[in-house]
């Protein structure tokens, strides 16, 4: 389905191929991860993680780390945590498996940063249980289920200076999606349209639920938030900054 789907990219505009992506797609990949997939070491079953890898070519690389942070990394933490609590666990066969599960992302997807820092995190987790020995089983610390891209809003931070231009195939709503893909935030059509202005509505938020976050829109090459019973004109430091806390 996804080469078949590759073929009409070219056929929409960058915005409407993004919007049928991000409303259509991302939601039920991200469902095929959390609903489905297990991790479990005794009897793996990769057909999930398959069927969201099948969209590699497709996806851009920020979508793709953003599902397999939030959906896929958590598990798997969870689960080598586990193991590593169990009395005189074999770290041998824990490399093993922290090598299969790596090989199993292309070399493509294994060098997007918050992939990395996934796998990072194993490796961190796994050193500590051999630096805490016998106290491991009571020591070890849960892993956090953050994102692992590691993009926090900062205070400081000023919003790319990029001067748009509506005869550009960049529009500004592309500039605010990968601001926010790069603060692990996803820009997701809702479908509806704000009441007043007529403008689509659009969810920030850094889950593939469509929960969460906070609802804009884009005009003027500029992001509308809610303000009260009205919306406003926001920066994108500040979108991010109120996203992430929603």
């Amino acid at each position: 389905m996804p080469e078949d789907l590759l073929v009409w990219k070219d056929v929409f505009n960058t915005g409407d191929w993004d919007t049928m992506i991000l409303k259509y797609v991302v939601p039920k990949l991200g469902a095929r991860l959390r609903e489905d997939f297990r991790i479990n070491p005794r009897q793996q079953d990769m057909e999930p993680l398959q069927d969201i890898l099948n969209w590699e070519n497709i996806l851009r690389p920020s979508i793709l780390a953003q599902l397999i942070e939030t959906e896929f990394f958590p598990k798997w933490l969870d689960v080598l945590h586990i193991w590593l609590i169990q009395p005189k666990p074999s770290f041998e066969e824990v490399s093993q498996w922290y090598q299969f599960w790596k090989q199993s992302f292309s070399e493509q997807v294994q060098t997007i940063p918050g992939v990395q820092q996934g796998f990072t995190r194993g490796l961190q987790l796994m050193n500590k249980a051999i630096e805490l020995g016998p106290e491991a089983p009571t020591r070890l610390p849960r892993p956090e289920h953050r994102p692992v891209g590691g993009a926090s809003p900062r205070a400081k931070e000023e919003p790319p200076k990029i001067r748009p231009s509506r005869t550009q195939e960049i529009t500004f709503r592309s500039i605010v999606e990968d601001y926010a893909s790069s603060h692990n935030l996803l820009l997701m059509p809702t479908g509806r349209a704000h009441e007043k202005s007529r403008m689509p509505l659009f969810r920030v938020s850094q889950t593939t639920d469509g929960k969460g976050g906070m609802l804009v829109y884009i005009l003027d090459d500029a992001v509308w938030a809610p303000d009260g019973d009205e919306y406003r004109a926001i920066s994108l430091e500040n979108m991010v900054l109120r996203a992430s806390k929603a």
